[in-house]
């Protein structure tokens, strides 16, 4: 499969760590974790560890692997102990030694920790394994109902549970073949493809013998498993084939546009293709239209509210800005953005030597990663703190972590401070 840039991966990893929602949040300081309301107030505080289990309304907090489950307002919901807790939806499911259980919202169990797999079905019952899933025999998968009954389903896997997604969950068989069940445990799909996606508003990128394609829940091909790469994007299907790349409806129904030519190169960003011929890069939105054309070192990934952020030239130089969804630029250069939330990015400086090299015949920059610092900016590149901090990362959509060497600070979307914890001297938050 053909990609233009790791970086996308690379800015897709960072986004995992901004949470997306309202309410309360958890806030690390010096290896203590607290709970914080809106205000700044600590609900819960004095813990090794706490986390978010359910935005707005579920947390953990205790020991690192002995948590226990509170409520938004820091309340213990029983004093069960688990070595893991998250949530499936309609329920929690959670880890006591290595064995796995379900509980409800106020941490009544359902199903106690008896089982070495389980995932929710979305209508109240279970799918579960009761051998071990990492040893090198495949697994009967069990349907249980929530009193805890099981029923062999004649159908077995070779790899752990992931959850139900669109009412199906990939399965694997002894010779590394993948298909997928229904809720009931019930092969629906084939174990045929070399790959399957985890699927996604009914669908999953399928690899098979002669390429790549997309399958609906029935496993019905609706973009055909012939390509050398497929991705998806923002209401947009990609894929590439050795004369051209094919753009698709997010649904497979209907071919938007093609792009035609030998080997080409292609990457989704948001609704945006990406297409290098060569020396030349172009970019198009999702009608087909040409919306910018760069240079071999052009690059992008999903910014924030239809954004991209682009770069393009050497890494480590003010090559990063962020751009409209008509292509038009929105912001001046910075060495490298980052979204976080809410119309706000992190910009990153970074100080660097310049140097010939005798091997390579030019000047080249030997770049010092400890000076890397962030700073925060809104949608159109205005400054509005300076790069003055090691790390900026988005708490819920109106809340950041601002973090320096000496001190942790909540803040609002302006970066204005809620409250400072001073980490030099290792003082503990106590919502005081």
């Amino acid at each position: 499969m053909r990609r233009i840039s790791g970086m996308i991966l690379a800015l897709a990893l960072l986004m995992l760590g901004a949470a997306r929602a309202e309410g309360p949040v958890c806030v690390p300081v010096n290896g203590v974790t607290c709970l914080v309301d809106d205000s700044g107030n600590a609900m819960l505080d004095g813990f090794e560890e706490a986390f978010t289990v359910r935005e707005g309304s579920l947390y953990a907090a205790g020991k690192r692997g002995e948590y226990r489950l509170y409520d938004a307002a820091g309340n213990a919901l029983g004093d069960a102990v688990f070595a893991m807790v998250c949530d499936a939806g309609e329920c929690l499911i959670f880890r006591q030694g290595n064995l796995y259980g379900a509980m409800d919202d106020s941490g009544a169990v359902i199903l106690p920790a008896e089982w070495r797999q389980l995932v929710s079905d979305s209508e109240g019952g279970f799918l579960a394994l009761d051998t071990d899933p990492l040893d090198e025999t495949s697994d009967e998968i069990l349907r249980v109902d929530a009193k805890g009954e099981a029923t062999p389903t004649g159908v077995h896997t070779s790899c752990g549970f992931e959850p139900m997604r669109s009412g199906r969950m990939v399965v694997r068989a002894a010779n590394g073949r993948y298909g997928a069940v229904n809720q009931r445990g019930e092969l629906v799909i084939p174990k045929r493809w070399l790959g399957l996606s985890a699927f996604e508003d009914g669908l999953a990128i399928a690899a098979g013998d002669a390429g790549a394609g997309l399958i609906d829940t029935h496993g019905r091909e609706v973009v055909p498993a012939i390509y050398d790469w497929i991705d998806r994007g923002d209401g947009i299907v990609a894929t590439l084939s050795e004369d051209g790349v094919d753009v698709y409806a997010a649904d497979g129904s209907a071919l938007f546009y093609r792009v035609e030519g030998e080997s080409l190169e292609a990457a989704v960003a948001g609704s945006c293709l990406l297409v290098r011929d060569g020396d030349a890069s172009k970019l198009y939105d999702q009608s087909g239209n040409v919306i910018g054309e760069f240079g071999p070192s052009f690059g992008c990934a999903p910014g924030l509210n239809g954004q991209l952020i682009a770069w393009e030239g050497d890494w480590g130089e003010p090559r990063a800005w962020l751009m409209d969804p008509d292509g038009g630029a929105a912001s001046g250069r910075f060495q490298h953005i980052l979204p976080l939330a809410g119309g706000r990015y992190a910009f990153a400086t970074m100080k660097g030597v310049a140097y010939r090299s005798a091997e390579l015949g030019r000047v080249q920059t030997s770049w010092d990663y400890e000076s890397l610092r962030f700073g925060l900016m809104d949608a159109e590149g205005k400054e509005l703190l300076p790069a003055d901090y090691r790390e900026i990362r988005a708490l819920g959509e109106n809340r950041l972590l601002l973090v320096t060497d000496d001190e942790v600070r909540l803040a609002d979307m302006d970066g204005s401070a809620i409250r400072t914890w001073v980490t030099a001297e290792a003082e503990v938050p106590t919502g005081e």
